[in-house]
């Protein structure tokens, strides 16, 4: 479950764009958001496959590795405007993803 709050806090970390000093911090972290991506989908699903008990971890540790890995698509190469609206659009959504992914990881330790 800890990659669960790693990924979470991985997804918040676009809200720190606009500082001049973690301007350099997020652009390094993009590179390892599809790896970390990859990673927290795979520990949503064997949440999810321990039972009830994990569900809701289970089911953000998807959905946060989903948002991870839908940076892929922002290494194809294709007109600024369009990967401009893309990254406000997945900001409105990045942000409470990460909150409730930290919360489900939390509570994911605590349950097993």
């Amino acid at each position: 479950m800890e990659f669960l709050i790693l990924g979470g806090m991985v997804l918040l970390m676009n809200i720190f764009k606009g500082i001049k000093v973690m301007k350099d911090a997020v652009k390094s972290l993009t590179g390892l958001k599809i790896p970390i991506g990859i990673v927290v989908f795979l520990v949503g699903i064997s949440a999810l496959s321990r039972g009830a008990r994990t569900l809701f971890p289970g089911i953000m540790g998807l959905v946060c590795g989903v948002m991870l890995i839908i940076d892929l698509i922002k290494l194809i190469p294709q007109t600024e405007e369009t990967i401009k609206k893309l990254e406000n659009s997945m900001l409105v959504l990045e942000v409470p993803i990460g909150i409730l992914t930290i919360v489900a990881g939390i509570v994911g330790m605590f349950i097993r």
